[in-house]
Formats: C-alpha cells, structure tokens, sequence
C-alpha cells in the first residue's frame, strides 16, 4: 500500500519534475547587435545622423524584443551636452526567432554642423524577453572606429523612409474572392456595437463595389472576425509590463514549444488565472503521454480553446503588440449576438458569423459560430491566412458561400 502511495505521487508529480528538468536544461536566447552603416547630412543649423543596426539572435529559443533605447554618451571632459531626440518614437515590439536577424534604424538630429563623432559614445538598450521574464540588453559603440556616409535625403538605400503610420480607411480588398475589410485600429475602448456598425458599412460596401459579380448576389456572406479582435473589445487583454509571473509560471513555460505563446511567462501565468491551475496542471498529463506516443495538441484538447488561442506579446497590430491577448470569453454567444445585431439592421445578405483563430501557419480553428454546418469552408478560405490582425489591418473577412 505504500509503496502505491508512493508511485501515486511520484505519478502525479511527474510534470513538475519534467517541467524543472526543462527548466535547467533549457537555453534562451542570446542578442547581439551591431552598426551597419552610419550616415550624415549637414543642414543649414543642425546635423541629421543615422545610424543602421542589425540585431541577431544566437540563442536557442525566440526572443521577444519590446523596446529599443538608441542614444549617446557623452565623453568630452568638463562640457555638458545635451542631444535630445525630440520625435516622438514608437518601437514595434520584434518576435526575433533564433539564428535570425533584423534591421532597425536611429535618426537623430543635433544643433551643430560640426558633429565630432570623437564626442561621443553610441549605446543600444533593449528590453526583452524569451523563458525568463523581461530583462535588458546594454552595447556600447566607439563612433571613432566608424565612418560616416553623406546622404542627400532622396536614395532609399541610405536614408530612413517616412513611417507609414496605420490607415484609418475603411475599404474592402479582394483576395481571391474572400474580401477582407481593412478597418481603423480597434482597441479595447470601442464595443461590440462599434464593430457591428463596421460590419455593416462593410457589407454595404461590397454590395456597392461587387454587385454585379454572380459570386457576391443573393448569396449568403460569412461573417469572419478574429479572435483577438472580440478578446480585445472585451478588455481580456494585459499589458506584460503588468503582468508579474509566479514561480510555477516561471517553470512550467519550459514545458512548452518555442513556437506556443504559453512558452512566454507571461502568457502562462495569464492563461492559468484564466482556466484555473488544476485544469492546467491535469491537462499536461494527456500532453506528456501524447509526446511520448507521437501525437502533439492533446494538452490543448484538455486545457481547452482558452489556452490554445492566446496571443503573446508581438502577435497583435499596435499598441497591443505589448500586451498578452487571451482567447475571447463564449466566442458562440457573441457570433449570435453580432448576428442578431446586423439583421436588426436588415442587410441584403443572408449572414453567417464565425469568430476565428487563424495563423500564417495554415492553422484555422473556429472558435464560434451560428452554424456549424459552414466551419469547413471557412477553414479552407483562410488556410492562405488572408485575414490579418497585425499591420494589415483586416481582422474581418467575408467569404460568399454558394
């Protein structure tokens, strides 16, 4: 008897242990960063200075890079100078795999045409995260060892191009007969009336645009709208930098694949306070026994669409690209509620709404619907991943189904 005792518990402490293995076995990631190519343009009072950066990751497991700080130290002795960036900045946060690299750019201006590089030291601080929670990158430059281009302000090769800042036009973009509805930013301000009247100019505007095509006419329109997007006009949404991740999220994110945002502390630690520690925990003994027979996602089949619909920071269009996006609370009941909403507004089209989870993966789950009977060909519509919630701005797309 006690000896089963025994075996019970080392039983029903075998995840833990897996997950503490993990935890001292596995490695992050390792960023190093360098200066490509710094530039110079003199103005008629102030010089314009950029600076291009690559930044590699050679560590064994994704980076999540949230912020960038490019500035100068000053090395003049007894001189006090200030050179401050007045441009509003705004950092989009890097999903950085491993063994991969990314460009970024620094353009300041300082009051002088006679800028001596020998002033000045040029440092990067990133903030970041990968396993472990949010820490910082510090590298300094010595700008003597450099030598500065000219630029005159026209060749894209060496100067920065102006930010195209997110468009606030609503129109409708063919992609092979699925049409996507490239909105304004949506945030957690707006409601699920604001998207419902969306919606309808949207359905409005490919009546208007594509009425003379037999596809579109007297057919009936799914409705699809990203998951993130419901989550987010729900407000299940949390900034990271709010976020403080336990001790068990801290050794159980080790569980998880570089590509699962439960691989993020804090992803983790927002999923278990959304489902419960016990349903988590009980869910990673049908996850073990999958791995060890060949079959992956049964941890997911257990957890539940909650834990396997959850965004990490980076996985969503700005400002919550610093934000954990957790899956949309009865996804069903809301697909019916904006269904009810748009025929009180008497469309042309006989609707169907699908709330989604699609990825560039070619992973589609349907997460809600009003009828079911359509899940296959919405899945098959996306697999290209047409609907995109990040830079694309489309997080709603209608499919006309025959």
């Amino acid at each position: 008897m006690l000896y089963f005792l025994w075996a019970l518990i080392l039983l029903l402490l075998s995840p833990f242990f897996i997950a503490l293995i993990f935890y001292f076995i596995r490695r992050g990631s390792f960023l190093d960063v360098k200066l490509v190519e710094s530039y110079i343009k003199v103005l008629n009072d102030r010089s314009l200075l950029v600076f291009e950066f690559e930044i590699e990751n050679r560590g064994t497991f994704h980076s999540i890079i949230l912020d960038c700080d490019v500035n100068f130290l000053p090395v003049v002795p007894n001189k006090r100078l200030i050179y401050n960036n007045e441009k509003f900045y705004y950092f989009d946060t890097i999903i950085l795999k491993r063994n991969k690299k990314n460009r970024f750019y620094a353009q300041f201006e300082v009051p002088s045409v006679n800028f001596n590089k020998n002033d000045f030291v040029l440092f990067v601080k990133f903030l970041y995260y990968d396993l472990k929670p949010i820490r910082s990158f510090y590298k300094e430059f010595d700008l003597s060892g450099y030598q500065f281009k000219n630029f005159d302000g026209n060749s894209s090769n060496n100067t920065l191009s102006s930010e195209e800042y997110f468009s606030s036009t609503i129109k409708i973009i063919d992609t092979n007969n699925v049409f996507c509805l490239k909105t304004n930013v949506i945030t957690h301000y707006q409601s699920i009336d604001y998207l419902v009247i969306l919606i309808q100019k949207g359905l409005s505007m490919l009546n208007e645009q594509y009425s003379n095509q037999d596809n579109i006419v007297n057919k009936k329109i799914l409705v699809c709208i990203a998951e993130s997007l419901i989550a987010i006009i729900q407000r299940r949404v949390k900034s990271v930098y709010e976020v403080y991740p336990s001790f068990v999220s801290l050794i159980f994110n080790h569980y998880f694949s570089e590509d699962s945002s439960l691989s993020s502390p804090y992803a983790l630690e927002l999923v278990m306070r959304d489902i419960g520690f016990l349903r988590f925990y009980f869910s990673l003994f049908p996850g073990i026994l999958g791995r060890v027979i060949g079959f992956s996602g049964w941890f997911y089949i257990f957890a539940g669409r909650k834990a396997a619909a959850v965004d990490d920071a980076g996985g969503t269009i700005r400002p919550f690209d610093k934000f954990v996006v957790l899956a949309p609370d009865k996804p069903n009941s809301v697909a019916s509620d904006i269904k009810k909403m748009l025929q009180e507004r008497n469309n042309n089209y006989d609707i169907e709404v699908v709330i989604v989870d699609a990825n560039d993966l070619g992973k589609v789950d349907v997460l809600g619907t009003t009828n079911e009977e359509y899940n296959q060909a919405v899945i098959k519509a996306l697999k290209t991943n047409p609907q995109g919630n990040d830079d694309q701005q489309t997080p709603i797309v209608f499919i006309p189904i025959s």
